[in-house]
């Protein structure tokens, strides 16, 4: 578990993310280090992700490749990033062992966005499309491999074909093509 970071919620107040305390957090073995609920980290999230303090702004400071990898692949700005969750109160998928790193909230599942024009693209339909909404798709995986310690995508295995998960270590792996 990393230690705290006094400094971390005046970093995600000061980049412009909109969040609010997590008052009844867990605590025990799921226990989350500065817990919060983020709503907006660059575009809205839905629905709001009950997270750590330093998922939440790892996520934010992956926020603006996202948009330019929208703009550039897709033609267009993201509106809204459609999220399957952060906390969850679970062991690894694949390894019952573990605590998975839902279960501190340094982790993070998205199936979806939302463009400024409209269109959803979806990790499940759209991973292996050979246009501009699966390009993305892969673009987005790629470049959260550089910026997060765990990436799992459709390639990874049978559990993500619907979504990208994204993570904070303590591992590094990245799975998606």
């Amino acid at each position: 578990m990393q230690r705290a970071n006094p400094a971390c919620m005046a970093d995600l107040a000061a980049a412009g993310t909109a969040f609010s305390p997590w008052p009844a957090a867990p605590g025990g073995a799921c226990s989350v280090q500065q817990p919060l609920v983020l709503q907006r980290s660059g575009f809205k999230l839905d629905p709001p992700l009950k997270t750590a303090c330093a998922m939440a702004k790892a996520w934010a400071d992956f926020a603006p490749d996202l948009d330019r990898i929208a703009l550039a692949r897709a033609g267009s700005r993201i509106a809204t990033v459609l999220t399957a969750g952060s906390w969850s109160c679970r062991s690894m998928t694949g390894n019952a062992s573990r605590p998975s790193l839902h279960a501190s909230g340094r982790a993070i599942d998205v199936y979806g966005f939302v463009l400024a024009d409209r269109r959803r693209i979806l990790v499940e339909r759209d991973w292996s499309d050979d246009g501009p909404a699966g390009s993305f798709l892969r673009a987005v995986g790629k470049a959260a491999c550089q910026r997060f310690q765990v990436v799992l995508g459709p390639p990874a295995d049978r559990f993500h074909q619907d979504h990208l998960h994204v993570d904070i270590g303590p591992w590094k792996l990245c799975q998606v093509g």
